[in-house]
């Protein structure tokens, strides 16, 4: 292990709790990024009121592979809806500043905002999307037919992102995390990830779509795209969604 990774442990051991910002009665941050002005926040349909195919986990274990492509595919805003609940969706608020969500979160702080951009969704635009897991619903962030090919080159994967239905994109806000639990919280945001990740791989299996994650992108590039502040707001996963295609070339 180089000296990078020895920092990081050795910086991300268990805190001394009298230091960090929560005992210390520092105002919490916000649980969502704010809708800025001008923005419009589009509700999506209530997941619970709709039916998914059932399919058994060891179904949807069995059947998740790498794929190298995908045949064009769209998705409906209900399935949209289900997918963005079951990978950050909101229960409830089971204290002052404790909430609890459909995924895992060390000290209930749930780090991650999730965007996502839209490739065939009925219903939507071709953009950049965040969502609003308290109220489930979404906002625009950046409407633009060239996103899809945009992120496909930041995230090296041109034959799975330019034709996937939606690719997610988990960006973290590390400091919801580091108020609570310290420096630990820095290696929450990583593995919460995976959490999320792996909701989203069950989760799109019910409606028959494979689910590509990516962990190899251009960070600055994801930023740009994104239009984060890379002092607070890391990009850290990616998941491209679609149907999976035998002898697809590009056109």
């Amino acid at each position: 292990m180089n000296d990078i990774g020895n920092a990081f442990i050795k910086g991300t051991r268990y805190p001394d709790y009298s230091t960090v910002d929560l005992v210390l009665r520092v105002p919490e941050p916000p649980h969502e990024l704010p809708v800025r002005e001008g923005q419009t926040v589009i509700k999506l349909p209530s997941p619970k009121r709709f039916k998914v195919p059932e399919t058994s986990v060891r179904s949807a274990i069995d059947s998740w592979e790498p794929v190298g492509f995908f045949s064009r595919s769209s998705l409906s805003l209900k399935e949209l809806s289900y997918l963005l609940w079951c990978t950050q969706g909101f229960k409830r608020m089971v204290a002052e500043t404790i909430q609890l969500r459909n995924v895992p979160s060390s000290g209930s702080r749930y780090p991650l905002e999730t965007y996502f951009i839209t490739g065939e969704i009925d219903g939507l635009e071709t953009g950049l999307y965040r969502y609003l897991p308290k109220s489930n619903s979404i906002v625009a962030e950046r409407l633009d037919s060239g996103l899809p090919r945009e992120m496909s080159t930041a995230s090296m994967n041109f034959k799975v992102v330019t034709r996937a239905a939606v690719t997610f994109l988990w960006v973290a806000v590390p400091y919801r995390s580091v108020w609570a639990i310290g420096n630990r919280g820095y290696r929450s945001v990583l593995i919460e990830a995976g959490h999320t990740c792996q909701n989203l791989i069950m989760a799109a299996a019910c409606f028959g779509f494979e689910v590509y994650p990516i962990d190899m992108f251009h960070d600055e590039m994801i930023a740009k795209l994104a239009n984060l502040d890379m002092e607070t707001q890391w990009p850290v996963y990616i998941a491209a969604v679609g149907k999976a295609g035998q002898n697809v070339t590009l056109v």
